[in-house]
């Protein structure tokens, strides 16, 4: 066969592109973005440039960026949504991490329509391809070498080409693709016959546990799950045995099952509770899993949140009984190369040299104290008697991030595969029974260990020998520490405060709805805290305008701000708004996110600025209301949000 004139230039022209020429993302736009696209036979006045504006929470970046769009049409009053084909975000040449930027082109694609967007830096090319009823789906994921192979460029070329993807009709593909599935599915439905070959095939509902191995099968669902082993990471495969799905393997890996699986866990899929799930109609769901979008009826649907349900469940369990065995959840997690741990404090960077100093010289092969208990294991501190390690000591001092102002740098506690060994190859339970003083050691202790034993040891040992300021050394410890009172402890309700804030905090990122039975005894216990607040609180306007919000968002009536005085309002009338927010969610299955966000704000204001009259009565309640929502924000701000 001929191989197009056009092609044929466009190959010649890939496999001569040096990709070494390009030194910044001006010269991947120049260079290389430009040129391809010439030669895909996009029109130039076709293109149009866009400033990138930062969100108001700067959650997209920090500096400005330029989007290249391509149009069908060099009209500039018809370059819209409607007529916007690609839009081509450029990052630094060898930049390596895409993730960022791909969900940066994600969140502004979602304004110019486009049919693909594309991500490269210069010799990367990440090429997604988005209809109406469908995620994005990965169509290419290659390099300048890859793409010299003249088969894989004529492919890239015939479907990115202009005259290929402006006669794409962005509409009536997607509705096509939709309305098919949708009268395959009616259709077995209507005959008895069919039916009955399709329950047939089903499988066969169970639920295996083998070791750290979980498989949930429900009868059009089926998911495999690796589960993951102390601070691993696991996987998952989902199968369907719907005729259409039959033989369709889904892989996710453990950055998907939290980022995507994880929030709305025992909640309908209906609901909007959970964020890979979209409602097309009353019996048809629209699914996203990894780069996989799929069409799902009401049934399917609800197997896959069943099985769903079954493996993240677990999932979450193992990851919080790890935290909580090695106390790790006070610690900021960091992860870096190939270390990973938990920042317990900092200390002068002299200090930080002593202490290795000390560990290399009492190492436990060179004498029998207590304190000949060390070895150096790459450019940690490993402190072990013999075969029994107790933990892993590191500072990391070769990046901006952990080297602190003042020398000041972080000292780490360390998540060493040497010391999880008994983890990844004991049975399930058993690793637990090794943590504590005379085996495994937790953050917790570490951290008292390092400060009220070693690090004196370590400076009263050399200022013997060399002239160096204790009192100095010893003052130039920062301790990250919570001055909090653990909830059981809490007398004093302003103590309850800051466990609230953390609670808004997740409430004000969390995009989805929320199970209601996880709030109404939340908004009961804390509406029952403050009902006898003095009415003198300041700050009155600022309690009814939240709570007003409230209220104008569930009844949509016109916006309170435009109309309405707020400060002519009482704290009566706040806590009759409150009850009336309480009687509501009782009758609810779900609650919008900010809902409780609003709410959680007027709580917070009240116990930090009022005089309230409560009982001990109340006083219980509401911290016994408090732990189950804490706890699942600490887990997903902690796990779940920096997946996404």
């Amino acid at each position: 066969m001929t191989i197009p004139e056009s092609i044929k230039q466009f190959i010649t022209w890939i496999q001569g592109f040096d990709h070494r020429l390009l030194r910044n993302e001006d010269d991947v736009k120049e260079k290389f973005i430009f040129p391809m696209f010439q030669y895909l036979c996009y029109p130039e006045k076709c293109h149009r440039e866009y400033p990138l504006k930062i969100s108001k929470s700067g959650k997209y970046g920090i500096n400005p960026k330029i989007a290249q769009i391509y149009y069908t049409t060099d009209d500039i009053e018809q370059q819209n949504t409607d007529t916007s084909l690609i839009f081509i975000a450029a990052i630094e040449p060898h930049q390596n991490k895409f993730n960022y930027s791909i969900e940066q082109a994600k969140f502004y694609n979602n304004y110019f329509k486009t049919l693909f967007f594309i991500v490269t830096n210069g010799y990367q090319i990440k090429v997604f391809k988005q209809l109406r009823y469908h995620r994005e789906e990965s169509i290419f994921d290659t390099n300048i070498d890859a793409l010299r192979n003249s088969a894989l460029a004529s492919t890239f070329y015939n479907q990115l080409n202009f005259d290929s993807v402006k006669n794409i009709d962005k509409n009536t593909v997607s509705i096509l693709k939709y309305t098919k599935y949708n009268l395959i599915e009616r259709f077995l439905r209507r005959y008895p016959d069919l039916q009955d070959v399709l329950e047939k095939s089903y499988f066969e509902p169970s639920i295996m546990r083998e070791g750290y191995r979980l498989v949930v099968v429900k009868p059009k669902v089926v998911i495999a799950c690796n589960l993951p082993k102390a601070f691993g990471e696991g996987n998952c495969e989902i199968e369907f045995s719907s005729i259409i799905l039959r033989n369709l393997k889904i892989y996710l890996n453990h950055q998907d099952i939290l980022g995507q699986l994880m929030t709305g866990l025992h909640t309908q899929a209906d609901w909007g509770c959970r964020r890979f799930f979209k409602q097309l109609d009353k019996n048809t769901f629209e699914v996203y899993l990894g780069q996989t979008t799929l069409i799902l009826s009401e049934l399917e649907a609800i197997d896959l949140c069943l099985c769903i349900d079954g493996v993240c469940q677990e999932y979450k369990n193992l990851i919080i009984e790890f935290e909580n065995a090695l106390e790790t959840w006070n610690f900021k997690f960091v992860e870096f190369s190939e270390s990973r741990g938990f920042i317990l404090f900092s200390v002068r960077q002299e200090l930080w040299e002593l202490m290795q100093q000390f560990a290399h010289e009492f190492d436990y092969t060179k004498g029998k104290s207590e304190w000949h208990l060390f070895q150096r294991k790459d450019i940690s501190i490993r402190v072990s008697r013999g075969i029994r390690d107790h933990t892993f000591i590191l500072a990391k001092i070769d990046r901006d991030l952990y080297l602190l102002p003042n020398n000041q740098i972080n000292i780490i506690y360390e998540l060493n595969d040497v010391n999880l060994q008994s983890i990844e190859t004991g049975k399930l339970t058993l690793w637990q029974q090794d943590i504590g003083v005379q085996g495994t050691w937790t953050a917790r202790y570490t951290k008292q260990w390092l400060l009220e034993k070693y690090i004196p040891k370590v400076i009263n040992y050399y200022s013997a020998k060399a002239q160096i300021s204790e009192v100095e050394l010893l003052a130039k410890i920062t301790n990250y520490t919570s001055d909090r009172a653990l909830i059981k402890e809490i007398d004093n309700i302003r103590d309850l405060a800051p466990y609230l804030r953390d609670i808004q905090s997740w409430l004000h990122i969390y995009v989805e709805n929320i199970a209601a039975s996880l709030l109404k005894p939340y908004y009961q216990a804390y509406t029952n805290l403050v009902r006898n607040t003095d009415s003198s609180i300041t700050g009155i306007d600022y309690i009814i305008g939240n709570l007003r919000r409230v209220e104008w968002k569930n009844t949509q009536e016109e916006n309170p701000s435009n109309s309405t005085n707020w400060k002519n309002f009482t704290f009566k009338y706040a806590i009759n708004c409150l009850d009336q927010q309480v009687t509501r969610i009782n009758n609810c299955e779900y609650e919008n996110s900010l809902n409780a966000d609003l709410i959680t704000r007027t709580f917070i204001w009240i116990l930090e600025n009022g005089k309230i009259s409560f009982s001990q009565a109340q006083l219980n309640a509401a911290k016994q209301a408090l732990p189950p929502l804490w706890e699942q924000s600490r887990f997903e701000m902690r796990h779940v949000y920096p997946n996404r």
